[in-house]
């Protein structure tokens, strides 16, 4: 029997904004503020265990109004030099909570989401945001830090993707040590379209290019010439027929496959990408200038190098309610919009700590043997972003109940998987 190494606990899923890029516009959830004398249950059974408690979710931790209480139980279970992990929009974090948790907290990363150093777009993207309030606030913290590293998270889309290069100065300017960029979620087709990235490997990127002058006509004609020799046992070959197999052999030869059809569909994506990397690039210059680390995200998935991020770190999630889920993606019921489609994410819920133990949710043979498909996952987990069916209905990617190798849950689609998405944890 053995503890996760880190806990990631929701305080509450209550927020004080209305995020563009938020899941609360797709979800259908009771808000709820974790109890008090539940996490303190929580608290002496596994705290002493665990090396970090992240305390953030889906709501803004500080709406919570027993926070500080919830820190200082958290201090007093915690081993001697075990972390607690804080996300917030800043927006609640006034000069005179941050002394009362500087005081509290001890070892600590703090986070603030911030997108853009333009005050405007913020207002825009975090709807509810006072931009000089959180920057004003996070400069309070930074100079009044005590043991608290301190940094920014940003999403990033179309429309803030080329201020990165000044909002990396301006953490580094205020003394932040870290910037943590993740490309948006695509809960609709909208803000997929509005997203930075392309979903196929780079690796079958290089193979497809060749297909490009031909389009939509050289899968056509490939599916014409397999319908021949099914139906008259005579093969027909035509030119884009041998193209398009010259281009799965080669993609198979270096172990990936094509999706021609998101291909073809990317063309505007696949400039944009260019000019985002351009973005990236002066991006990591300023950040060396501040000696600011920078974390930034893959403009294409590789599928040969997926990872669950709560795996690689023995991390689970636990809802303001009490359920355990093995990641944030899987807390919540929601639509994604991923590979040319919609699809239903269903809530993995793995059991409740109102009624059972940590030990015994996280020890449990259902979970064991989630952990240990997922420590492998390019062999034991197909991605559909290489896969053609992805793109034209395929049945296993209406939901996460199944893939079509026979994992329940479905990872296949997973942006955390391949870095698109980024796990702060």
């Amino acid at each position: 029997m053995e503890y996760p190494e880190i806990l990631q606990v929701e305080v509450t899923n209550r927020c004080n904004f209305n995020c563009m890029m938020c899941v609360r516009h797709v979800w259908q959830a009771d808000q709820v503020d974790i109890d008090l004398a539940l996490f303190s249950k929580l608290g002496k059974e596994a705290l002493p265990h665990i090396r970090r408690l992240d305390l953030y979710g889906e709501g803004e931790p500080f709406m919570h109004p027993d926070i500080l209480k919830i820190i200082k139980i958290a201090r007093e279970y915690l081993p001697r030099g075990g972390e607690i992990l804080m996300n917030t929009n800043g927006s609640l974090l006034t000069p005179n909570i941050a002394d009362k948790l500087i005081k509290t907290i001890g070892k600590a990363i703090l986070t603030f989401s911030v997108d853009t150093s333009d005050a405007r777009k913020l207002e825009r993207m975090r709807q509810g945001a006072l931009p000089k309030r959180i920057y004003d606030n996070f400069k309070y913290v930074a100079k009044n830090r005590g043991e608290v590293k301190l940094g920014i998270e940003a999403v990033i889309t179309k429309e803030n993707y080329m201020d990165l290069p000044e909002l990396v100065r301006k953490v580094g300017e205020e003394g932040g040590d870290f910037i943590l960029v993740s490309h948006v979620v695509p809960y609709t087709k909208a803000m997929f379209n509005s997203s930075v990235y392309v979903p196929f490997s780079k690796e079958s990127l290089e193979v497809m290019r060749e297909a490009l002058d031909y389009g939509w006509d050289l899968i056509r004609e490939a599916n014409y010439a397999i319908l021949a020799q099914a139906y008259t046992g005579r093969s027909l070959e035509m030119s884009a027929s041998t193209i398009h197999r010259k281009l799965w052999e080669e993609a198979m030869s270096k172990g990936y496959w094509i999706n021609l059809p998101m291909f073809f569909e990317s063309k505007d994506k696949l400039m944009l990408v260019k000019e985002v990397e351009k973005y990236f690039t002066e991006a990591e210059k300023v950040a060396y200038e501040y000696d600011l680390d920078i974390s930034l995200p893959p403009l294409f998935p590789d599928a040969k190098k997926r990872h669950c991020p709560y795996v690689d770190k023995k991390a689970l999630f636990i809802r303001s309610d009490g359920k355990v889920a093995p990641c944030m993606d899987f807390a919540y019921s929601h639509p994604m919009y991923v590979n040319m489609h919609l699809k239903m994410i269903r809530e993995v819920i793995m059991g409740d700590l109102n009624r059972e133990s940590l030990l015994d949710i996280w020890n449990s043979d259902k979970y064991m043997n989630f952990r240990k498909i997922r420590e492998n996952m390019p062999v034991n987990i197909p991605w559909c972003g290489d896969c053609p069916y992805s793109a034209l209905d395929c049945f296993y990617t209406k939901s996460n109940d199944m893939d079509c190798y026979g994992n329940e849950p479905n990872c296949a689609e997973c942006l955390y998987s391949v870095d698109i998405a980024r796990c702060n944890i």
